[in-house]
């Protein structure tokens, strides 16, 4: 299993940020998430790789036609950056729905996405779309599975691929040990946290990682556990505890 850490998490939380990245090491982590360009070569001097970048339009997004004309060349300066770099992905989204209907808003993201994915292509970046729950971002569109997978499987691109977060889409009440062996084929990326409180995971808790953990991997599942959850007051002992917990050798 490979383990990476979301930056917006955890650095801040660090008791020694000047060796945050080397403790990420030491315990098990080998990645590293959404990290600002002036750490870049702190943590890659510490062995570990930038996994991925943030783009734009989390709010404001692709779902609306009148949107491209702005977040495209964003979406595109977001890709050469990550492939200037030698960073792998960049995560994307739908956009709050606005009263939209999804299939409307879907058949937009797919129309701004095919546009740009030929520049991904010559970048050799891909593109991570991710869903996200409805309670901590309020009226978000691709708030289930079920959009990323009907959008990942139209798109039909080797690079676009779905960051699958557990923590959110079982807040919203779908099984994560069901609809990730289902999908595996459109699965690029996973996040984990326990629920509700976005804390860190347990092998039984509300989210039952015991039994999602070895699903996943039976199912051919490769890429990042990305670590993202809110810790206590140190970032590192937490963070660890959850790599142990999680770890299936």
């Amino acid at each position: 299993m490979k383990f990476s850490a979301a930056d917006w998490c955890f650095y801040a939380k660090a008791k020694n940020q000047d060796s945050y990245y080397q403790q990420l090491k030491k315990i098990g982590i080998d990645g590293v998430e959404m990290v600002e360009p002036g750490r870049w070569e702190q943590a890659r001097k510490a062995g570990l790789e930038i996994v991925n970048l943030s783009g734009p339009g989390m709010q404001n997004g692709v779902n609306r036609r009148e949107n491209h004309k702005e977040l495209l060349p964003q979406i595109r300066d977001c890709i050469s950056l990550a492939g200037d770099n030698g960073i792998p992905c960049i995560i994307v989204f739908s956009g709050n729905r606005n009263g939209q209907p999804d299939e409307e808003g879907a058949a937009n993201c797919r129309s701004a996405f095919e546009q740009v994915l030929p520049f991904a292509e010559k970048a050799n970046v891909n593109l991570l779309f991710e869903m996200l729950n409805s309670f901590d971002h309020s009226d978000y569109q691709a708030d289930s599975g079920v959009y990323g997978f009907k959008l990942a499987k139209a798109v039909g691109s080797p690079r676009f691929k779905l960051l699958y977060d557990i923590y959110h889409m079982e807040r919203m009440g779908y099984s994560a040990v069901a609809e990730i062996p289902e999908n595996i084929d459109v699965i690029g990326h996973l996040h984990i946290a326990e629920s509700p409180k976005r804390n860190i995971p347990a092998a039984y808790g509300n989210i039952r990682y015991g039994e999602i953990v070895p699903a996943a991997l039976d199912a051919g599942y490769e890429g990042w556990w990305g670590l993202e959850f809110i810790p206590g007051k140190n970032s590192i002992p937490e963070l660890e505890t959850a790599v142990k917990r999680l770890s299936q050798k």
